[in-house]
């Protein structure tokens, strides 16, 4: 029974399962960042998605309307990103987030997407991160996503 369970976990540690997936940076709140590549093309837009492992677990909120406390918030381990850039306008847009229960995103916990009703209509601070805004060079994760998707 052991064989069988140190085979199965040398096949889930391969570097294939990480394929594609580059180091992007660690200077986002000591997580681990990475991102895939290539880098989608759809013209002046660029799509990169990211994979961040968090250092210690966050909180991401979940509305239920129906509920009597309309918001509660989740433990999550790591997350994944996609964005939206526009290298030309130098822009960025954070269009989907799926959090994850566990480090390596095999358990998906919640996942938020710009046009979910419950982001359009916050505006919280949560909210406000899927909003377009200009690239922030000094930024290093902003400067770094830029490089990734149009340089």
């Amino acid at each position: 029974m052991h064989k069988y369970l140190l085979i199965f976990l040398a096949i889930a540690l391969q570097p294939s399962a990480w394929a594609g997936w580059v180091f992007l940076t660690n200077n986002s709140h000591g997580a681990s960042d990475y991102y895939f590549s290539p880098v989608e093309n759809k013209g002046k837009i660029k799509v990169l998605r990211t994979f961040t492992q968090m250092p210690v677990d966050g909180k991401v909120p979940f509305h239920n309307p129906k509920a009597v406390v309309k918001v509660a918030l989740y433990n999550y381990t790591s997350e994944q990103s996609l964005y939206e850039i526009n290298c030309q306008e130098q822009t960025i847009q954070l269009m989907e987030r799926i959090f994850y229960s566990d480090m390596v995103g095999r358990a998906p916990l919640i996942t938020h997407k710009v046009k979910d009703t419950f982001i359009q209509q916050s505006n919280s601070e949560f909210a406000k991160q899927f909003i377009k805004t200009p690239l922030h060079f000094d930024d290093i994760r902003h400067y770094r996503m830029y490089e990734a998707a149009c340089l």
